[in-house]
């Protein structure tokens, strides 16, 4: 994919893990809103974005209430306290040096039932398997799963385990985009269904903040 098709992308397959009206979201690594402009659209919510990208942030703030142009970790200190109840973090969090330390702040700015709506890379997606287990090569790119700006790599399982990590309960897990071609279902059979979280690039998840 295109790095600029990133900050472009609505990513409707999203919208799927919505599971009560927003009243109040936040998307961190917005790039130009467009889906924070869906919600928008079909909740009449109120919408903020925070990016980094100065291209992407102007073109948002065509398309949400508020766009905080910097750093997430600093710009979280802008935003006010007790608000949201929706944060969005769709190819975002996988960028972040310490998703703990993030979340951590972030915490006094979410309403007590607060919900995440996340999509994270699955580095047992089976092509790019494939590759470092018979190529034995690990090479970075300028888009995908090797992002070379990816700092956090996932499986499934990891993804499930981190998310419980940063405060959360997870309510809905599905993977997007899964392969569907017949040399996969067939070796994914032989296995008992050993390697069928590796289907999907991504996965995406639903998690409610976890009031304990």
């Amino acid at each position: 994919m295109d790095k600029r098709k990133y900050f472009e992308s609505s990513r409707t397959e999203m919208l799927q893990f919505i599971d009560r009206p927003p009243v109040k979201v936040i998307e961190f690594g917005c790039g130009q809103g467009e889906f924070l402009k869906s919600l928008q659209t079909k909740y009449h919510c109120e919408t903020w974005g925070v990016d980094m990208d100065d291209q992407s942030v102007k073109i948002a703030r065509k398309n949400v209430d508020n766009v905080l142009h910097g750093d997430a970790y600093k710009k979280i200190e802008e935003l006010p306290e007790n608000y949201f109840d929706y944060i969005i973090c769709n190819d975002f969090i996988e960028h972040l040096y310490s998703p703990e330390l993030f979340f951590n702040t972030l915490r006094k700015n979410l309403t007590e039932d607060a919900v995440l709506i996340c999509s994270l890379p699955n580095i047992r997606y089976w092509r790019q398997f494939l590759k470092y287990f018979f190529l034995k090569d690990w090479k970075y790119r300028d888009s995908g799963i090797l992002d070379r700006t990816h700092m956090r790599f996932f499986t499934k399982k990891s993804m499930k385990r981190s998310i419980k990590e940063w405060g959360f309960e997870i309510e809905k897990v599905k993977g997007i985009n899964p392969v569907k071609t017949p040399f996969f279902y067939f070796f994914n059979l032989l296995t008992l269904n050993f390697i069928g979280d590796m289907r999907c690039m991504q996965y995406g998840f639903r998690a409610r903040v976890n009031k304990s």
